[in-house]
C-alpha cells in the first residue's frame, strides 16, 4: 500500500496560494489535509487539492474513489469536487462515499456517483475495503464524522483526521487489529491549554493514546505514526517538531510524502 501525503495543513493554512514544491517539501508550506491511496482512492478534497495533485504530477483521471470525512470546508469543497470530476470525463464516475447523514444533503456534481456509508460497515472501493468508524469531531447536525480503516493485500491502515482522542466506538473496532499505519490528527502539535483538544489531537494526546495501543498490541514497534492536519499557528517549524518527535517514533508528515507499507513479517 503506498500513501501519498496530497496535504498535511489545517484549515488555517492559506487556501488561495500556490504551494512550491520544496517548500511543501520542508514542511514550509501545506495544503489542506489529503491522502492519496495506491494512487486511486482519495480521501477528502478540499480547496487546495487539485493544485496539489497537480503539483506531485498526480493524474486525476486515475482517481476512481474519493471518501469524505466530513463536510467541513477544508475537506470538502464544490468547486474542488467538481475539477475532480470533470478530470475523469469519458471515464466512469467519480465515485464519492459520504456518511449517510452528509450523503443525505449532499450535492453530486456531474461526472459524479455518490454513495453513503455506514459507521462500522465495510465497502469495496477499487480492491480496497474501506470502514467508515465515528470521530470526535463536531459536524453539521446532520452528520457523524468519521475516521477510515483502509484494508488491502494484507496492510491495515487508519486514517484519523479530524478528531479528538478515539471514540469509544472506534476503538472496539480496533482492538484486536494490528495498525501498520496510523495516520493521525495532530492540529495542536506541542501547544498546551488550548481549547481545540475537545476537537482535534495534541501530540501529548498522542502519546497517551499510545501507551494504550501498544499495550494492546494495537501498534508496535513496526506501526508507522504518520501525525497530518497540522495546524500553522499551534504547530512548531516543521523541521525543530520532526526533531524532537523522531525519538519517539511519532514522523510529523509533510506535503508530497510517500509512504510504502508492506505486510508485517509473521
Amino acid at each position: 500500500m503506498q500513501l501519498l501525503f496530497v496535504g498535511t495543513g489545517a484549515a488555517d493554512w492559506p487556501g488561495d496560494g500556490v504551494v512550491a514544491v520544496e517548500a511543501a517539501r520542508r514542511g514550509h508550506a501545506r495544503s489542506h489535509a489529503s491522502l492519496l491511496v495506491d494512487g486511486r482512492v482519495l480521501f477528502d478534497c478540499g480547496p487546495t487539492v487539485p493544485a496539489a495533485l497537480r503539483l506531485w504530477r498526480v493524474a486525476p483521471s486515475r482517481i476512481t474513489d474519493l471518501f469524505i470525512t466530513h463536510t467541513h470546508g477544508d475537506h470538502l469543497e464544490q468547486a474542488a469536487l467538481r475539477e475532480l470530476a470533470a478530470a475523469r470525463s469519458g471515464c466512469t464516475p467519480l465515485r464519492v462515499w459520504m456518511e449517510t447523514g452528509a450523503a443525505a444533503t449532499a450535492l453530486a456534481p456531474p461526472g459524479t456517483e455518490l454513495r453513503s456509508v455506514a459507521v462500522g460497515v465495510p465497502v469495496e472501493a477499487d480492491g480496497m475495503a474501506v470502514t467508515p468508524l465515528p470521530a470526535n469531531h463536531p459536524g453539521p447536525a446532520t452528520e457523524r464524522p468519521v475516521h477510515y480503516l483502509i484494508e488491502a493485500a494484507g496492510v491495515r491502515c487508519l486514517y484519523a483526521t479530524d478528531g479528538a482522542w478515539v471514540h469509544p466506538q472506534t476503538w472496539l473496532a480496533l482492538r484486536g487489529r494490528r495498525l501498520d499505519a496510523l495516520v493521525w490528527d495532530a492540529t495542536i502539535g506541542e501547544s498546551t491549554g488550548d481549547w481545540r483538544i475537545f476537537e482535534h489531537n495534541s501530540v501529548d494526546m498522542i502519546r497517551l493514546m499510545l501507551q494504550t495501543l501498544r499495550r494492546e498490541n494495537v501498534v508496535d514497534g513496526c506501526t508507522r505514526v504518520l501525525l497530518t492536519h497540522l495546524a500553522r499557528t499551534l504547530c512548531a517549524p516543521h523541521a525543530e517538531l520532526a526533531a524532537r518527535l523522531l525519538p519517539e517514533g511519532l514522523v510529523p508528515a509533510h506535503d508530497g510524502m510517500v509512504v510504502e507499507l508492506q505486510p508485517a513479517q509473521s
